[in-house]
């Protein structure tokens, strides 16, 4: 843990609550406090075309848009405000307007007297970023700060006197030069970004302020959010947050890290206003934007803080895989724990009547059809004694193909001596329902026959997360009094209305204070459609960007849809990689080439680069930032004229745009990072 850690964050992460904060309006649009969440998007035209800034913008007042950001990176785009605002009023939209200014302070002075809001990022408001090392002594530094308070304080004391507010909003990608130097591209540079410009606003009285940390690794997003609402609160601030996950991309995978990145946070009571960022027509971020509020918003479960008493080992504010043993659960692709990868489950339901047929669910194992994302481990539940002749005609072909075989027995199956004796012999992981310590004997010498047989202990959602924890950790201890080492634990969904993001919390916290180092298995509830994409991504998100789980189930959708959103899931949390990462803006008006086809383009040559990250950009203004955690870059430069990057360094100039995806491929190739794409046929998956 780091020492930021014993700021808190939430004040019981076993009992969320919505964090308070006050009410900060956006034209006519309160945020915070009791509000619900609120959804915004942005405009992705030039905003100097007033007429096709406006259609956009009552595109979006169409679908519900609360709240509408326009780009103003020119003296034209400022003056074409007052068109758009007269427009709007003729046609009857009231939706507020917010102004989104980077690099001049001159543009803001224009733009404010025009809109209901100003979002300036303090990484480039006043300062600039050319990756620069330089110490700064503390006078020096004291001196840039009085700069900054000088340059911004005029738009401060303007917006204070027109009523409106501002979002102070720091990007990961464009951290200035005197940030990085004293504080690296952390959170914490994030975060004290953001405050040093807060303090200049508070000087003056003005606190109209909303407040982001965006970035597009999820792990450091939420990591920044946590560590600015405990610094906030150690301080005495109480302003709302906009959540967002920049440069997400497009299609499931970034409606999945936006759902572990905005998910988690809402999940946890953290957030006021979101925008899912899609590169994408902007109008399709929105209806995202609302299943995800009400998915993740209002589930926060309603426990008495005072009846949790546990101690987590969980830094919130730093990653770190949860330390654990490793257990052998039959194949060595299925082992879990310490540091094999995190594995993904299927649930097949019963032997007897299954929602999985043995040929789908070889053909998911089979690495010449599915690539790197294939099925480790398959689980079944076993009522009766139909099941237990069905399953005698599974065992064989699943051990054949290497998949783990896990198995859920009835009380009436476990119990029977013989029948337990022969599923232990043909399976790789057991649990058994209802299990409690009197039992535990007899089990745990069946299960001690095999050497590689692993007992999952399991609990669900019935008891409050420290109560479930407890007693799960009571059977865990009696399990390995018995000298079982090959144990694992769960935690089953049983209540719709809950996430199990807490009760894996005091799971782990229980698990750690009585030193039992047992891997656990996340399982929750999918499902084929976007919903179940949301809920199965927020609900593991939160677990896996603390560090905790071993290996995922998400239940209640097809298996194809299971194995893609779980390997999508763990690639987003950036828990484990199994193919090429995309860091795409999704464009506005200063995006210099057409996103989506030509990061489409980029996809089909490149999607086959298995752990190679390529960030596909608008424009420089975070891009150059963002090429930081991303291997190769593709910047818009000027109209028809693209940079490429690798990693932070500009390295290819002015590439003309119809030689520029060709021109990557052979950057990619110059740096021994391209394989050639192998010949297996693409999967046919459902999609959202």
């Amino acid at each position: 843990m780091s020492d930021s850690d014993d700021l808190p964050y939430l004040s019981n992460r076993f009992a969320p609550r919505r964090r308070p904060t006050r009410v900060v309006k956006i034209g006519e649009v309160p945020v915070g406090g009791d509000n619900p969440i609120r959804v915004q998007s942005m405009t992705t035209t030039f905003t100097k075309d007033a007429a096709a800034t406006l259609e956009q913008i009552k595109a979006l007042d169409e679908v519900g848009c609360e709240v509408i950001r326009v780009t103003v990176p020119t003296l034209k785009d400022a003056q074409a405000l007052p068109e758009i605002r007269a427009a709007m009023a003729e046609r009857g939209v009231s939706r507020p307007i917010v102004a989104d200014i980077h690099f001049s302070p001159k543009l803001a002075m224009l733009a404010v007297e025009h809109v209901d809001k100003v979002r300036i990022n303090p990484g480039n408001f006043t300062d600039t970023k050319r990756f620069a090392v330089r110490e700064y002594s503390d006078d020096e530094y004291q001196a840039e700060l009085e700069r900054i308070e000088k340059t911004f304080t005029p738009l401060v004391l303007r917006c204070k006197e027109r009523g409106i507010s501002m979002r102070i909003g720091t990007n990961h990608g464009s951290l200035s030069d005197r940030i990085m130097n004293r504080y690296g591209d952390s959170p914490l540079g994030m975060v004290e970004s953001a405050l040093e410009f807060v303090r200049i606003c508070e000087q003056h009285d003005y606190r109209d302020l909303i407040l982001s940390m965006k970035a597009s690794n999820t792990q450091v997003m939420v990591q920044a959010y946590r560590l600015l609402a405990a610094r906030m609160a150690a301080e005495g601030m109480d302003y709302p947050f906009h959540l967002g996950v920049t440069e997400a991309g497009g299609g499931d995978d970034a409606r999945i890290k936006s759902a572990i990145g905005i998910g988690a946070l809402l999940a946890d009571g953290i957030g006021d206003t979101i925008r899912v960022s899609l590169t994408e027509d902007p109008v399709a971020e929105v209806p995202v934007g609302e299943r995800l509020a009400k998915v993740a918003g209002p589930h926060l479960p309603l426990v008495p803080a005072s009846a949790t008493k546990l101690t987590e080992q969980v830094a919130s504010f730093d990653f770190a895989r949860r330390a654990t043993r490793r257990v052998e659960q039959g194949p060595a692709s299925a082992a879990l724990g310490k540091d094999q990868e995190l594995r993904v489950e299927v649930d097949a339901g019963r032997p007897s009547a299954p929602s999985v047929e043995l040929a789908e669910l070889l053909r998911l194992r089979d690495e010449a059809h599915v690539g790197e994302r294939r099925l480790e481990v398959v689980h079944y539940v076993l009522e009766d004694q139909a099941d237990r002749a069905a399953w005698a005609e599974l065992a064989p072909p699943l051990a054949e193909a290497s998949l783990g075989r896990a198995l859920r027995l009835s009380p009436a199956l476990w119990q029977d001596e013989a029948a337990r004796r022969e599923l232990f012999a043909a399976c790789d992981r057991v649990s058994c329902a209802g299990l409690t310590p009197a039992a535990l004997p007899a089990v745990a010498k069946d299960v001690a026959a095999h050497d590689e047989l692993t007992l999952l202990l399991e609990a669900d959602q019935r008891q409050p997360p420290s109560e479930c924890a407890t007693q799960l950790c009571s059977l865990a201890q009696a399990a390995a009094d018995t000298g079982l080492s090959h144990l694992a634990a769960s935690i089953l969904r049983s209540d719709e209305e809950r996430y199990t993001t807490t009760w894996v919390r005091a799971l782990a916290a229980a698990l750690d204070s009585a030193g039992l180092d047992l891997p656990i298995l996340l399982v929750t509830q999918g499902g084929d459609d976007e919903v179940g994409l949301l809920r199965a991504a927020t609900d593991l998100g939160g677990s896996l960007i603390d560090g905790l789980g071993d290996a995922v189930r998400i239940e209640g959708c097809s298996a194809a849809r299971a194995v893609e959103l779980g390997y999508g899931v763990l690639q987003g949390a950036r828990r484990r990689t199994t193919q090429t990462e995309y860091i795409s803006c999704p464009g506005c008006g200063r995006t210099l080439f057409e996103l989506e086809p030509v990061t489409a383009k980029i996809q089909a040559l490149t999607s086959h680069l298995k752990g190679v990250k390529i960030a596909v950009m608008g424009c420089i203004v975070n891009g150059p930032g963002e090429m930081a955690d991303a291997d190769f870059g593709y910047v818009g430069w000027k109209p028809g004229k693209v940079n490429l990057y690798v990693g932070r360094e500009c390295v290819v100039r002015s590439v003309p745009e119809d030689e520029a995806p060709a021109r990557l491929v052979q950057l990619i190739k110059d740096h021994g990072r391209w394989s050639e794409p192998s010949e297996r046929a693409p999967m046919a998956l459902p999609t959202v």
